[in-house]
């Protein structure tokens, strides 16, 4: 086996996460669905939808990664990310719209958890797992940047047409995977290639949930920052909706959207200079910097709700990166992928009940 090259490796992953997050169909869905003529309250439960596929396919896509390798998962979500634009591009109404959303779902679900597992472990098989909080924030802010770039084209979703936007998405796609066929594979994964399935399947499940039973600072710390995370996700989502209402100009709807998800570039710069925080304390700033944003959506006042969206994402990417460091350095890594994932699972079962509330309230 060749040697690892580390800076190729997290640079391919870089590349990924970009690709994975500039479909401006993507970035745009709810505004796509509401161009369409479907009301917040079917936006509400289409993520609903969303979150019970997570919830159910959470897990095993972890378990996955962990027993046939953090690569194919990885490509595995492209594969799903595609099959989510063709049936949402080429098949009429709302309850494809729904299957669109549960292949959406599964392509979240092969990717969360399996690309900080193979960077973590790359940089650990190098010696070099000091690094991974550099790595994690410039992934988060890649990640801000992208989706900001999308949302910053949203309008531009909706001038395409929903079939042309979702084209688009599939090409974005098939460039990715283009990219992640060069990653190699971690070594944890590739010395258990000799066993049996049914060997690696059942060293996961018993490693991984053996180890969640013994560790209730694990479940506190994974409930805390998805609950964090929950509020950002839905504000942003349903500030979509609800920003045009307060009377600006179409086009500045895109550049708002924008200046949200920048928030999250400057939470993950300030995740570098928080290291001797402890995740307690960072809980309690996070929450309330979410809920003050939660609350400014109801002002009604555009600026004030571009703030409040600002703040709820600078929160969520400063608790998503302290928590993201602290679990890898708390996992083994043979169980890495999947033990990650339950953070996602804890996720989805919280915006599984936020969700449907959520589109009721913002539709008042």
């Amino acid at each position: 086996m060749s040697k690892l090259n580390i800076k190729r490796q997290l640079g391919l992953l870089y590349i990924s996460n970009f690709m994975f997050n500039i479909s401006i169909a993507g970035a745009a869905w709810v505004l796509l669905l509401v161009s369409d003529g479907y009301s917040l309250v079917q936006v509400g439960f289409a993520e609903t939808v969303f979150h019970i596929v997570s919830l159910m396919a959470e897990i095993p896509s972890g378990m996955f990664a962990d027993v046939f390798g953090r690569k194919k998962s990885l490509i595995l979500s492209c594969v799903m990310s595609m099959m989510s634009a063709a049936v949402r591009g080429f098949l009429p109404g709302f309850p494809c719209v729904l299957i669109s959303i549960a292949f959406s779902a599964l392509s979240y679900n092969f990717i969360s958890g399996s690309d900080s597992a193979i960077a973590y472990d790359s940089l650990v098989e190098e010696g070099q797992q000091d690094k991974y909080d550099k790595y994690i924030s410039t992934q988060t802010a890649i990640y801000r940047i992208s989706n900001g770039i999308a949302t910053l084209f949203a309008g531009v979703a909706v001038i395409m047409g929903n079939r042309n936007a979702q084209m688009l998405s599939i090409g974005i796609s098939l460039v990715n995977m283009t990219f992640l066929l060069f990653l190699r594979e971690n070594k944890v994964i590739l010395k258990k290639s000799g066993d049996s399935l049914g060997k690696r399947i059942k060293y996961v499940y018993s490693g991984a949930f053996g180890f969640l039973k013994g560790n209730r600072k694990v479940a506190g710390l994974i409930f805390r920052n998805a609950l964090v995370g929950g509020i950002d996700v839905l504000l942003l989502f349903f500030l979509q909706a609800k920003l045009p209402m307060t009377g600006i100009p179409d086009w500045t709807l895109g550049p708002l959207l924008f200046i949200m998800s920048m928030g999250g570039i400057f939470g993950a710069l300030a995740a570098r200079k928080v290291k001797k925080t402890t995740l307690s304390k960072l809980f309690v700033f996070c929450i309330s910097l979410a809920l003050i944003g939660l609350v400014s959506e109801f002002t009604g006042v555009w600026y004030l709700m571009t703030l409040g969206g600002f703040l709820t994402a600078f929160a969520d990417d400063l608790i998503q990166i302290r928590s993201d460091i602290a679990l890898n350095q708390m996992v083994p890594a043979e169980q890495r992928a999947t033990l990650i994932s339950v953070n996602s699972f804890c996720f989805s079962c919280i915006m599984i009940v936020m969700s449907p509330l959520a589109g009721y309230v913002f539709s008042i």
